[in-house]
């Protein structure tokens, strides 16, 4: 039977009759029983709605700014007072279109040494004192515990000057089983660690030896590029308006879809979708569904920002049909290209039934296992 608060033009779209009849031509195809009346359990009857607005907008912007030394603006056109007052004329398609305010033009000079500051990273000294304090550091192959094997037996005195050098370079100096080399300090062969050369220390890496470091941040220089201007040693400042067009689209598809893939499908390919024609001034148009009026009355409402706009809606019947003698079947039935098209899917009964029988399954083949196991 059909649900009494079923708009009329539904019930005109989707008579019982129309319906029982592409039942039978469905079913038969299948080799089923011939559908009569009795059979026709429950009937639901749903509008559908897709809509699209193309809307082309207009947003304006207005925004102090500075940029770094002389700026040429001269190609820009100017405008006077706001940018939202501005007459501009409409253009054809998306685009942004950028001005100056009239009298707002306005190059300073940058109160730094042209573009110059001191260096905060060593104020201005161009280094500072090396972590090493002036001492060099221990050799880091032997680290100072046995540079020389003769001094080590003999407790040979290692001297440990600034002047610290390593006595090999290259890879082969520091590698694992390196030869040992001839001891600077006390003259034996082949005794003394190959990087240090038995001294125990190195030149420090950082500073050379030297106990200061050069500034990284300047390179030594003691200054550097005035963050305020970028090292132009100016600054522009204007007022830029900006005008941006664009193709703005929104979608509304009611009511929300709640049935199978399968039906989604055929209605997308094979559904016969009515156009509506939408009244000037974005109002509802006749023939839409009481229950989706305030939703598309949103949808089509206009904007602030709107100049112009394309609309196409379209509206479709679906009946979603229960028989009495088939209740592992619900069919969903709308209107298509040469007559009524039928799809059916399994009911939410037949479903439920599907997941107990497999977890009864499962639940057998788990036993049968734990058994054998």
């Amino acid at each position: 039977m059909s649900d009494a608060r079923e708009d009329d033009a539904l019930i005109d779209a989707l008579p019982d009759a129309d319906i029982l009849k592409a039942l039978s031509r469905h079913v038969a195809r299948g080799g089923g029983p011939a559908i009569g009346g009795a059979r026709l359990r429950h009937v639901k009857r749903r509008q559908l709605l897709r809509s699209q607005v193309v809307r082309f907008t207009e947003r304006r912007h207005e925004t102090p700014r500075t940029a770094f030394g002389t700026e040429d603006l001269s190609a820009l056109p100017l405008y006077e007072g706001t940018i939202t007052d501005h007459p501009l004329p409409v253009p054809e398609g998306p685009g942004r279109l950028t001005l100056i305010r009239a009298g707002s033009y306005r190059p300073v000079p940058c109160p730094c040494d042209n573009g110059q500051q001191r260096c905060a990273g060593c104020s201005g000294s161009g280094g500072h004192a090396c972590t090493c304090r002036n001492e060099p550091p221990p050799c880091d192959v032997c680290l100072d515990v046995a540079p020389c094997a003769q001094c080590a037996k003999t407790g040979g005195r290692r001297t440990r000057t600034t002047k610290a050098r390593p006595a090999a370079t290259g890879p082969d100096a520091t590698a694992p089983g390196a030869r040992p080399i001839t001891c600077a300090v006390c003259g034996t062969p082949e005794a003394a660690c190959p990087r240090c050369a038995g001294r125990g220390r190195i030149r420090c890496p950082h500073c050379a030896g030297r106990g200061r470091e050069t500034c990284a941040r300047c390179s030594g220089r003691g200054v550097g590029t005035h963050d305020v201007c970028g090292g132009k040693g100016s600054l522009t400042h204007w007022v830029e308006g900006t005008v941006e067009y664009a193709h703005e689209t929104a979608s509304l598809s009611l009511p929300r879809p709640y049935w199978p893939d399968k039906v989604r499908e055929r209605l997308t390919a094979a559904a016969r979708w009515q156009p509506r024609d939408v009244p000037p001034g974005g109002a509802v148009p006749p023939g839409v569904d009481g229950e989706h009026r305030a939703a598309v009355a949103a949808h089509l409402a206009r904007g602030r920002v709107e100049l112009s706009r394309r609309v196409t809606l379209e509206t479709c019947p679906l009946a979603r049909v229960e028989l009495t003698d088939d209740p592992n079947r619900v069919f969903h039935v709308f209107p298509g290209a040469r007559g009524l098209v039928v799809v059916s899917t399994l009911s939410d009964r037949l479903k439920r039934r599907l997941v107990a029988a497999g977890a009864v399954i499962i639940i057998v083949l788990a036993l049968i296992l734990w058994l054998v196991g």
